[in-house]
């Protein structure tokens, strides 16, 4: 490959991965709105998908970083190279920067349905209590001598 060549497949392959990054930003915004609606399956199939597309980013990210390494110091497109995957990786950081915002929504959605199923099951408690039901009788000890 000659040194022009080798770099423009590159910066192709670049584009590629800034795009499918584009593609998980997108799905960024999708996920949040799952979230806020409280929407556990729509969530799942949003994650899934962001998977899928993290994979292909990162796979494609592999084989530029190798790429890279055999191209030769001179090559004149080293530069555009160099800001382009500064580009992505600000892109990756405000991916994660979301995804730490939304870890901590489900944290805090978590938190809550803890709280209420606590304060089910101790009314459930309380009712059978005050019910006057007695539990079912349950064996205790025996003596029993031999």
């Amino acid at each position: 490959m000659e040194q022009t060549q080798a770099g423009a497949a590159i910066l192709d392959m670049l584009g590629q991965q800034h795009d499918l990054l584009a593609q998980v930003g997108e799905l960024c915004h999708a996920q949040e709105r799952v979230i806020e609606e409280d929407e556990p399956e729509q969530l799942v199939a949003v994650l899934e998908q962001r998977a899928r597309i993290l994979d292909r980013a990162t796979s494609l990210g592999r084989e530029i970083d190798l790429r890279i390494t055999q191209i030769p110091a001179g090559d004149p497109q080293r530069t555009l190279i160099a800001q382009r995957r500064r580009a992505i990786g600000e892109l990756a950081r405000t991916i994660a920067e979301t995804d730490r915002h939304h870890t901590a929504s489900l944290a805090q959605r978590r938190d809550e349905l803890a709280r209420t199923l606590a304060g089910v099951n101790s009314g459930r408690a309380a009712a059978a209590a005050y019910s006057g039901a007695r539990p079912p009788a349950e064996p205790g000890f025996q003596d029993r001598r031999v």
